[in-house]
């Protein structure tokens, strides 16, 4: 089960000596950082996760106990966490999601998304492979479907029917 909290990273101090408080993710005996934007001026002001001894720690507080419930929220989302790193759940915690409506996305619309971004950032080959993948799935599913129904029988099934399909 993955945990989260806010903290200091001792050992990243900027080049003025000031600390960025940083959100860790903790998940499979393994911990990795998500960096935000609230810089303290020295050590002595963080506590027990909580900015103290600033004119605007209630403002920071605030904001910094915003930010966690957001990211506590998307971290109860995650189905199955046991399946995923440290990295992998950070990622997700991080990821803005570009799809507004995640319920009713199908997967062909979540490839369509990936495609474009992979274009974009100029891995055309990969694209291509990624298009071809989604092609035989439509094609092995006989049209659109959500990806909240693909299960482990489908996926058995996608896999049998590549193994049989002539190219």
């Amino acid at each position: 089960m993955a945990t989260i909290k806010l903290t200091i990273f001792k050992a990243k101090v900027l080049k003025d000596g000031r600390h960025k408080i940083r959100i860790a993710v903790c998940h499979k005996k393994e911990t990795c950082y998500i960096v935000t934007r609230f810089i303290i001026d020295n050590l002595s002001q963080f506590k027990d996760g909580q900015v103290t001894k600033r004119p605007d720690a209630s403002i920071i507080n605030s904001k910094l106990r915003n930010m966690m419930n957001d990211m506590q929220n998307k971290l109860d989302e995650i189905k199955h966490q046991s399946l995923y790193s440290c990295k992998q759940i950070k990622d997700i915690l991080v990821s803005d999601s570009k799809i507004k409506d995640k319920q009713n996305i199908t997967y062909q619309k979540a490839c369509s998304l990936f495609i474009d971004e992979l274009n974009s950032e100029g891995r055309e080959s990969y694209a291509v492979l990624i298009e071809r993948s989604c092609r035989y799935f439509t094609e092995f599913t006989r049209g659109e479907i959500p990806m909240s129904d693909i299960t482990p029988n489908i996926i058995d099934g996608f896999s049998r029917y590549l193994k049989t399909k002539k190219t």
